[in-house]
């Protein structure tokens, strides 16, 4: 176990078990961990990670819990290691249950629990109950499209409360990576995000297998999302529809500091509508990640003056795209770089998927060579198959 505090003012008050492996399947197994978190005075933190709960060991630490009214992070990532599918949904209902009522509760983590679906639905309740919820990262949970629509519904209601209340959402940051939400999945989610359009800041959502469909429908959800200050759509299939899309709704972010659509293949003019509406704006902007995105040297050649106003910029990321990573371009984006004080924000352009003319040139020339060796071969063929 290990207990943190603060001296002076406000004291947070942290309890962890945090990355010990343990296996945990009964009451009787969490028994010590019991009686400490309920001997805490004031606990405020949370960390379950790296251990696996039954449902009966999960059950105890949700009891224990009820008494902490002051908790306002609970970490319960990875907890659910080799559990069968049909226990995690009983051990998240009563942790949900214990949550529920934690007026103070401002970050929940529930990432990389294999849960799918069937523990999203017991997860229903506290979020459509407990309103003050501000970050929520539900990374790596397996939820699928049909998961997706049931966190999206309970945020959704969430947020018909809030207006009911005459009250502002408290959402800020979402994080729903690496959850298989498909086109589908991401269009259930852009109600939600239009729903706590008001406060949100924060969206997170690499490696979902959203295709350029689904990109357009949430990047104009979004788009409503005016204090947007951090967006990763990273590994997502835009192609030029979902970067057109992008590039309209950027003008609705000025406050953007981090924008990740890198391995999104946004194609030679998808990006080149991008870099368009990213410059004379968005001064704020800290990191920028292009990578393997089809950008060509029509495109590269906007970058600098692009960066002309992004001052605060330490780091931009544009390797695998179709451009000379030895060319005027790119030395006058590291001009530009360098005069912002910031020489190193460039990343390494060691995979461009560029081909100076010479090279090209060289591969034409094989590939006739190839073709030439094919023919005699054909020929030697026919006249051994002749008979005298």
């Amino acid at each position: 176990m290990t207990v943190a505090s603060a001296p002076d003012g406000f004291k947070p008050v942290v309890y962890s078990i945090e990355g010990r492996s343990l296996k945990l399947d009964s009451a009787a197994d969490v028994h010590l961990f019991v009686n400490e978190i309920k001997a805490l005075e004031g606990l405020t933190e949370i960390r379950l990670s790296g251990n696996t709960f039954g449902v009966e060991a999960a059950k105890a630490i949700a009891e224990a819990l009820r008494d902490q009214p002051l908790l306002r992070v609970a970490g319960l990532s990875d907890m659910f290691t080799g559990r069968l599918k049909d226990e995690i949904p009983l051990a998240l209902e009563a942790l949900g249950d214990a949550l529920e009522d934690k007026v103070h509760l401002v970050e929940l983590d529930l990432s990389d629990n294999a849960f799918g679906p069937a523990g999203a639905k017991p997860l229903m309740k506290l979020l459509t109950n407990n309103r003050n919820i501000q970050i929520l990262r539900l990374n790596n949970n397996g939820l699928g499209i049909e998961g997706g629509r049931l966190i999206a519904e309970a945020l959704v209601a969430a947020q018909s409360k809030n207006v009911a209340e005459s009250r502002q959402s408290s959402l800020r940051v979402i994080v729903t990576g690496r959850n298989r939400l498909e086109s589908k999945g991401a269009e259930y989610l852009s109600e939600a995000f239009r729903a706590h359009s008001e406060s949100l800041q924060e969206v997170r959502m690499p490696q979902n297998s959203i295709r350029p469909e689904g990109v357009q429908t949430l990047v104009r959800a979004l788009a409503t999302c005016k204090k947007l200050e951090h967006l990763d759509l990273q590994d997502n299939t835009f192609t030029e529809p979902g970067s057109v899309a992008l590039a309209e709704a950027l003008a609705n972010w000025p406050h953007m500091r981090i924008l990740n659509v890198g391995d999104c293949l946004l194609s030679a003019r998808g990006g080149l509508a991008i870099i368009k509406a990213l410059t004379g704006g968005h001064a704020k902007l800290q990191k920028l990640s292009l990578v393997f995105g089809e950008i060509d040297e029509a495109g590269a050649k906007l970058v600098p003056s692009m960066l002309a106003n992004k001052v605060e910029l330490v780091s931009l990321e544009l390797n695998g795209n179709a451009f000379d990573a030895e060319g005027n371009s790119v030395k006058a984006i590291r001009d530009m770089l360098r005069s912002h004080g910031n020489p190193d924000a460039l990343d390494e352009l060691d995979e461009m998927e560029y081909e100076s003319e010479e090279e090209e040139e060289e591969e034409e020339g094989e590939e006739e060579e190839d073709e030439k060796g094919e023919d005699v071969d054909e020929l030697a063929a026919a006249v051994g198959g002749l008979k005298v």
